[in-house]
């Protein structure tokens, strides 16, 4: 006998080959599962740890506290949310749509809905403050509330204000892109126009200074890498518009041309390529910083009402001088040509084109017309309607002054 028979000679364990139960097997299973979901656990609170300390100046508690918006951890099946949302009546409500939720701004303060929030209305937030000409702007990243004239910027997402800005001349323009920049127009001692750019975390990245110029609009491409300014001065006793492109990475302009005897109106972006400029004389299309503008249009004869840009297209009102009055709403492509032309028998509350359809709002009724050409459907909304909103996945919300709620697009004349 070895020295190590001890160990050797040993009767070996028969393996256990029998066929589990289901009982066992499943139970088996739900141990492995059990011990996943812990580690998965406690890996998701060491990567919110790792993030709060190395990357704090981004993951903020604010941010954090939004994303919890979207983890439920008791509700196995969503629920259908009735697509409706009632809030407080104001004659001033303005509405916007951020990230599933419903903005409502007033010259009281903001207030953001929950819009998939099933029975009950769900607010989310609510900010008090005071603004006596309030807009509202939402992009990708943010909410922005400013005072037209005043001197305030504030900056917010679902559930809180992130920024405030507090300029030292009232504001005269401001703009956002879908990339989170926002650029602002005020003024300095000295200066007749101060333009400002900040990035989507709302630290300043651009600042302009003009002493001769009034800069009235501005406007940021979609990736908010350059901005087209939009101003006046006078030369001579004559009034000129001033057409500016600049890009946030350099001071001085990379294109400028001035227009004797125009009256600036609006100039924007409808790509990140192409920008239209609209004066009291004609609409001009360019690509880039050409000099020449891809087209012009005439307004000669032409009763301007009303201007907006709109999923890569110029949306124009002008006054029926016909006999039989109403309004006229034009469709302009960045090629310059005409996509649709509608008469309407009153005057155009809102206005917006959506996957190629055009939303016509008039008191009492909303028209939809694609530009394909397809026949326009009318719906009856109510009289107090204000706007109309799209959310995530474009459909188009009502607005009222106290409810918004989901169009229902079999529900037309």
């Amino acid at each position: 006998m070895s020295a190590f028979s001890v160990f050797t000679d040993r009767k070996k364990k028969k393996k256990n080959i029998e066929t589990p139960t289901v009982q066992q097997y499943y139970q088996k299973r739900a141990l492995r599962v059990s011990h996943l979901r812990y580690a998965c656990l406690l890996l998701t609170v060491l990567f919110v740890v790792y993030g709060f300390m190395i990357h704090g100046d981004v993951l903020t508690a604010e941010n954090f506290r939004y994303m919890l918006k979207f983890l439920d951890l008791t509700e196995e099946i969503a629920e259908e949310g009735t697509g409706e949302v009632h809030f407080d009546y104001a004659e001033d409500n303005i509405g916007g749509f951020f990230k599933g939720d419903i903005v409502v701004l007033n010259r009281d303060g903001l207030s953001v809905y929950s819009w998939e929030t099933g029975v009950e209305t769900t607010r989310l937030f609510a900010e008090p403050f005071r603004m006596e000409e309030p807009k509202l702007v939402t992009t990708p990243q943010s909410i922005f509330a400013y005072d037209l004239g005043g001197n305030e910027i504030r900056m917010f997402n679902s559930y809180s204000q992130i920024a405030r800005l507090s300029m030292d001349y009232p504001i005269y323009g401001f703009d956002a892109s879908k990339s989170g920049n926002f650029a602002v127009i005020t003024s300095e001692k000295n200066y007749r126009t101060a333009v400002y750019v900040y990035d989507s975390y709302a630290r300043q990245i651009y600042k302009r200074l003009l002493s001769d110029t009034y800069i009235d609009q501005v406007a940021l491409t979609p990736d908010g890498s350059h901005f087209a300014a939009l101003g006046h001065e006078s030369k001579g006793g004559y009034l000129q518009s001033v057409l500016q492109v600049y890009s946030v990475k350099n001071e001085e302009p990379l294109f400028s041309q001035t227009f004797v005897g125009e009256l600036p109106l609006m100039a924007g972006y409808l790509d990140n390529n192409t920008y239209a400029v609209l004066t009291g004389s004609y609409l001009r299309l360019y690509r880039n910083d050409k000099q020449e503008p891809v087209s012009t249009l005439s307004m000669d004869g032409k009763k301007l009402m009303g201007c907006r840009f709109s999923e890569g297209h110029v949306l124009m009102t002008f006054g029926d001088s016909s006999l039989a009055g109403g309004t006229i709403v034009s469709a302009i492509d960045k090629n310059g040509a005409e996509r649709l032309s509608l008469h309407f028998g009153g005057a155009i509350e809102d206005l917006h084109l959506q996957s190629g359809t055009l939303y016509a709002l008039l008191m009492g009724e909303l028209t939809t017309a694609p530009l394909s050409g397809e026949s326009p459907s009318v719906y009856a909304v109510a009289n107090d309607t204000l706007q109309v909103l799209f959310d995530d996945d474009g459909n188009p919300i009502v607005f009222e002054k106290s409810y918004a709620y989901r169009l229902d697009k079999e529900n037309h004349e």
